[in-house]
This record gives structure tokens, sequence and C-alpha cells, in this order.
């Protein structure tokens, strides 16, 4: 075990030399270390997005049932009148009433096993009778179809698609605004309360903080509409909310939206009873493909559609995995060039050595032996410096985590935000408080959106950086097979050498 000692002895020496090795390799192994954890970091995200991001289910319009049952029934009504002709080129327009499904389904399915909680959405459209004033723009007076068409939405309008309609808000009413996923995502309450199951029965409402001022409104002030039949609503504010989106501030699509009861939303669309659209939070997501099993078999209707509505989870994952794909590269990478740059440096250390190593040699010392007191030199330095790399690399690894994700989530948030094509072929832009943005997609339930909803945001915000046990067995196996390349390497020259020539040189 001479050769140990003999390790010892040079790395005190050589001092200065040392100090330099260990702040080489510190740097190695920190972004090693920055790497690794990152790496955790992203899939311990990934799993706590998956159990809110993505344990909601949906119970939609199957729109495309519907639009197909509705073209063929535009289709017949052309054929046999004598305009077909003329209704087939003007731009085929044709009425759509979408169906509704009984309160009582809906329930049913909320009953089953997994459910944490359930939001029930029907929609309908009042005008303004007094105590208030609908939210317009300066231009919604010579194009009402963008005010109007913004305030009621596609799912809550009586009439066909792309039509203006006249009424001035659109009522969702709702059996528990707090469980609707659609609204706490972009949406916060400013001051009072959210309609909850125990307002069914009762005219209380929620309206936008913008529509409140206007109209001098606050918590307990009463106003009136009306619907279609002209029968009146005394109404009485309880809650007002907000909008948490930026997409959102300034945009009239959320601002003439008022929440009520579910009986009031069917009152003034003259049913009772009537769903349009329900959504789910489960307690567990993994049981979500057995619950939307369960719940399609209790719909029985082909106009409904109950699906999984994970798709801010795999946004997220998608994210993330790019973001944990990165550091896998940076600890390849590093250890790789790591493991030349050492080995670089041992090989400057042989050359310098040479004639130390042909007396060692010539003394009868053994080349495995010499070649592992380099090896026990480099270990040696190897140890400090993880010790480094374990103290520095969560505050590194920290800093390049959140660059990362900063730049992913930029990245996300400029293709989603580039929207999709709505009801005019333009992009979506914003999303209503009801869960129906600017094209028909959103407005068919909320299960297929755009933009980025507030638990993608949530889930994207930060990495939780932490230095664990396992990154820290994981970065010593890398150093030292670093420490094993980087001498292997440098051996390659020490196997050569014979004593007389090294002494004779």
């Amino acid at each position: 075990m001479d050769f140990i000692r003999r390790a010892c002895l040079f790395t005190k020496s050589k001092i200065g030399r040392t100090i330099l090795l260990i702040v080489a390799f510190s740097a190695i192994l920190i972004f090693v270390l920055s790497g690794l954890i990152i790496n955790s970091a992203a899939y311990v995200s990934i799993d706590n997005a998956k159990k809110s991001a993505g344990a909601t289910v949906s119970l939609s319009v199957n729109m495309q049932n519907v639009i197909k049952e509705a073209q063929s029934s535009a289709t017949s009504s052309s054929s046999s009148s004598s305009s077909s002709s003329a209704t087939a080129t003007e731009g085929k327009r044709f009425n759509i009433d979408l169906p509704t499904i009984d309160e009582s389904t809906a329930q049913k399915i909320a009953k089953l096993d997994g459910v944490k909680s359930a939001s029930f959405t029907y929609q309908a459209s009042a005008s303004a009778s007094s105590g208030i004033e609908k939210v317009s723009t300066s231009s919604s007076s010579s194009s009402s179809s963008t005010g109007t068409q913004a305030a009621g939405g596609f799912g809550g309008r009586e009439g066909g698609m792309g039509g203006a309609s006249q009424e001035d808000f659109t009522i969702s009413g709702t059996n528990d605004l707090a469980a609707n996923t659609t609204f706490t995502s972009s949406y916060k309450m400013s001051s009072g309360r959210a309609i909850k199951a125990s307002d069914e029965g009762t005219n209380n409402v929620v309206i936008e903080s913008t529509l409140a001022s206007q109209n001098s409104l606050k918590v307990g002030s009463t106003f009136v509409i009306k619907d279609s039949n002209s029968k009146t609503y005394t109404m009485t504010v309880v809650g007002i909310y907000t909008t948490t989106s930026s997409s959102t501030e300034n945009s009239i699509q959320y601002m003439n939206t008022m929440y009520t009861a579910l009986s009031v939303a069917n009152a003034i669309k003259g049913t009772t009873g009537k769903v349009s659209n329900a959504t789910y939070s489960m307690e567990n997501p993994a049981q979500a493909d057995t619950f939307v099993k369960a719940a399609n078999k209790l719909v029985n209707d082909s106009n409904f559609q109950v699906s999984k509505n994970d798709q801010a989870y795999q946004n997220v994952k998608s994210s993330l995995n790019n973001v944990a794909s990165f550091a896998r590269n940076i600890v390849l990478i590093v250890a790789i060039a790591g493991a030349i740059i050492l080995a670089l440096i041992v090989m400057l250390m042989v050359r310098e050595r040479r004639f130390e190593i042909g007396v060692l040699m010539s003394l009868g010392e053994s080349k495995i032996k010499i070649i592992g007191q380099f090896f026990f030199e480099l270990f040696m330095v190897m140890i400090v410096s993880v010790g480094i790399a374990s103290a520095a690399g969560n505050v590194v690894g920290n800093v390049v985590g959140q660059q990362l994700l900063k730049q992913e989530t930029t990245q996300t948030t400029t293709i989603t935000n580039a929207g999709a094509p709505g009801e005019n072929g333009t992009r979506t832009q914003g999303q209503r408080p009801s869960g129906n943005a600017g094209g028909f997609v959103r407005r068919a339930g909320g299960a297929f959106g755009f933009g980025q909803s507030s638990s993608e945001a949530k889930a994207l915000e930060k990495l939780n950086i932490k230095t664990s046990a396992t990154e820290i067995l994981l970065l010593v196996a890398i150093a030292i097979l670093i420490t094993l390349i980087a001498v292997g390497l440098a051996s390659i020259g020490i196997l050569r050498l014979n004593p007389k020539q090294v002494l004779t040189n």
C-alpha cells in the first residue's frame, strides 16, 4: 500500500496543482449534479401535475354528432324546398339547438366511485330590464355581433351557428361555481361568495366586476332582467368575480356573463332540471378511465359524451419532459467532457513525472501500482469535489432549472396562445368564464380548449429543486466513473514506458 502513501505525499506537496484539480473537478460535478436534480425535479413535477391538472372528466355535447345531425336535417329541408340551390350556395348555414341532459343523470354520474366534486352548467340568455345595462364597447353599436356573441356564446343560444343574438347577458346556471374548474382556472371572487347548491330555487347571482362597477352594483344590490318572453326576474348580487388571466382583462366576452343557480337558467330557458355540461373532479387521476366507461353507460345519449379532460396535464408533461431531457443531456455531455479534460490533465502530469515513474519502475514497482497512485491522487481530489458539488449543486441546479423551465414555459405559451380556428376562422382569443371561448370547440363543453390554464401555469411556475441522497449516490458513481476513465486514458502512456528509456533520455 506504499503507492497510497506516495499519493498522499504528492497531493500535499503540490497543493497548488491539487487546488486547481479540485476547482476543475468540482465545476464538472456541480453541473452533473445540477442535471441530476433537475431531471428528478421534473419527474416529481409531472407526478404532481397528474394529481392536479389531470383529474377532471367532462360530460359535454358530442358536437360531431350534433353537427352531423343538423347538416342532415338541413339537407333534407333544402331538398324539399324550391330554393334549395340558393340555400346551398349561401354559406350552408343551418340552425343548431344544442341538446341538454337531465340533471338527474348528471347526479347519478356524480355518485360513482372516485368523484371528489361535480359542477353542472346550463346556459340561457336574458336582456336588461331595470337597474342594469350590459358592458359594451365603442364599436358595439355598429357591430352588435361581437358584443352579443361574446356575451351569449355558442352554447347558450337557441339560434343558429354564426348568428348574432339580441340578448344582453349570458346566464350561466351552476350548482357549484367553486367546483367549476374552468371558472377557477381563470377567475376569482373579488367580493361576496360563489354560487353553491343552497342557492337552488333563489335568484341569487354572481356578476363580473366591470359590469358591477358600471352599474354601481355591489353585494346585496338587486336588478331586474327579462327572458325572451318578457318575463322578469329580480336578481340579488351575492358575489362579484374578476379575471386572473391577462388574455381576458380587456374582453367583453366574459363581462356580460352572470352565474346563477341551475333553476334560474332553466326558468329563463323554459325548461326544468336540464344540464348542458358537467365537470367531475376525481380524487385519484388513475381512476379516470374506469370512471369514463361507467359514466358513458349511464348517459346513453349519442349527443353527449364523457371524456377525460387531461389536456392540461399532457401540456405540462410535455414541457417538463423537455426540461428533463435537456437535464439528462447536460449530465451526459458534462460527464464525457469532464472525463476528457481530466484525462488530459493526468496525461500532462504523467509527462512531467516521467523520471519519477522511471525510478519507481527501476526499483521494482509494478506499473499497476504506479497507475493506482495516480488514481488515488485523483480519487482524493474527487472526494473533496463531491463535497463541494453537493453543497453548491442545489443552488446552481435551481438557477439552471428555473431558467430552463422559463424558456420552456415561454415557448409553450407562445404556441398555445397562437390559438386555433374559431367560428369564423379567426384565432381563439381569451376564455369565457363558462368555459366557452372564441371558437365553438371550447363552447361545446370546455373539454377541448386552448391557452394555458392556471393548473398548467402553477405546475410550470417553479421546479422543486432539492438534492436527495439518490442524486448524491449517482453523483459519486459518475465521479468514480469519470476518475477511472481519466486515469485509464492517461495510463496508456504509462504502460508503454520502460525504466531504461525513461532514465537514459
